[in-house]
């Protein structure tokens, strides 16, 4: 896998998205990475080409990359979530190297051939996550707003104003409820 080291939307948002299928967001539904199609649905779903999921060992391999994903964003301090990131990365056989693309000199980081799905996912995610820090500031990484919700997320919008780990389903109940709230009659309680 060949990750551009100054495009870090895809893979911070996969990072969010990883890290955010834990038991301990979902806490009611449970794991979303419940096999190994759920893996390659992610992986779809962020139009990453990496090398296809094969079996129990890559769905593990990825549950143990979300475990410290989710570490890594909630590090308390920028020097802990650095720190924690260039570890993730030091342990995968990857280079970095100047390429041409499309006529422009880019930085890129590609991993050894022989790399498994999660080490390549750990390039992506690291990579975007560090560049994340650099570009955006440490401020973009997040808690969801949502009192009932424990995701965590990395806001690449924009504006940086974005609130929820998951703003269609999080934002939404919130903003169903705050709606019920103002339609209540007075005297309701």
């Amino acid at each position: 896998m060949q990750v551009v080291l100054d495009d870090y939307t895809q893979g911070a948002v996969l990072a969010t998205e990883l890290a955010n299928t834990s038991p301990t967001v979902w806490v009611v539904a449970g794991d979303r990475l419940t096999d190994i199609e759920a893996v390659q649905s992610l992986l779809d779903d962020n139009d990453v080409r990496s090398s296809a999921p094969t079996g129990t060992h890559d769905l593990e391999q990825v549950r143990a990359l979300r475990d410290r994903l989710r570490d890594i964003l909630d590090a308390p301090a920028p020097a802990e979530l650095i720190t924690l990131t260039h570890d993730a990365l030091s342990v995968v056989p990857h280079r970095i190297e100047l390429t041409e693309i499309d006529g422009e000199w880019r930085w890129q980081a590609a991993t050894e051939k022989d790399c498994s799905l999660a080490d390549e996912l750990t390039v992506l995610t690291g990579y975007a996550l560090l560049g994340t820090v650099r570009a955006l500031g440490i401020e973009r990484f997040r808690a969801c707003a949502s009192p009932t919700c424990n995701g965590v997320f990395v806001d690449v919008s924009r504006g940086g104003r974005r609130r929820y780990c998951m703003p269609g389903l999080c934002g939404n109940r919130i903003n169903v409820a705050n709606h019920r709230q103002r339609r209540r009659s007075p005297g309701e309680a």
